[in-house]
């Protein structure tokens, strides 16, 4: 008698059915030795336990006690006492839930990535829109604390400008995480400016405004260290004049 032929959608139907996968750490090759292991321990258990029960009947007991055995252990009340726990599959699938989880995965990994691109854009349009719009002596203050932030790396006022709203809190961690434009920040932050031209123009000639800022503050420092250098030539000068004289 010969065998009914199968149409390809057919035997694609069928692999979808009685083919299994199995995910993660259930592999296809660890999964037979650890299911033969399961199956080894549960019918160990369950040969345990109907020993212990049954080795009170055992021959060389008295007619008295074999009695009183003979009203306890009926068939019933052996299987109530000894069952073989039911073994489950963990991690395993057929081939047809495998393919839909896949395609469920794929499409949430699309729309998460869009949606997790539009998070990061409005929140690096609201942060460069905030430094913008700030002129005088609130710009002066917010490159000073900005600055402080990235160079020195204070614990307690990173975590307070992590979990404030106030927008100039949040355009200043976003400075933070952009890194202050030296590309060694956050990537999803810099992929926001990148991918907005404008944004990455209008950051840029902030930064410049910026460092001119702290250009001009670092000037006065400057100035000291050099006067203390010339001061310092000075006295050796005279120093080695004397001992010359001397």
């Amino acid at each position: 008698m010969t065998r009914e032929r199968k149409s390809p959608q057919q035997k694609k139907q069928l692999e979808y059915t009685k083919n299994h996968f199995t995910f993660g750490r259930h592999s296809s090759r660890m999964f037979p030795t650890t299911w033969k292991r399961k199956k080894t321990r549960s019918n160990r258990e369950y040969r345990r336990k109907s020993e212990e029960i049954l080795a009170q009947a055992k021959p060389g007991i008295a007619i008295e006690d074999a009695e009183l055995l003979a009203d306890d252990l009926t068939a019933a009340r052996f299987q109530k006492s000894v069952i073989l726990k039911p073994l489950h599959k963990i991690g395993t699938v057929t081939l047809g839930e495998k393919v839909k989880r896949k395609l469920d995965r794929r499409e949430e990994a699309v729309g998460r990535r869009v949606q997790r691109r539009r998070k990061y854009d409005q929140a690096a349009a609201s942060a460069i829109s905030t430094l913008c719009s700030l002129d005088g002596e609130k710009l002066v203050a917010v490159v000073r604390r900005a600055d402080l932030l990235y160079r020195k790396r204070n614990a307690e006022e990173l975590k307070r400008v992590m979990q404030s709203n106030a927008p100039i809190d949040r355009a200043i961690y976003f400075l933070y995480l952009v890194g202050w434009g030296s590309g060694c920040g956050s990537a999803f932050e810099i992929d926001a400016v990148r991918r907005n031209p404008e944004l990455d123009n209008a950051l840029g000639i902030w930064l410049k405004k910026a460092k001119r800022i702290l250009t001009r503050d670092k000037r006065p420092i400057k100035r000291k260290l050099q006067e203390k250098q010339i001061t310092r030539k000075k006295l050796s000068a005279l120093r080695a004049a004397e001992r010359r004289g001397e």
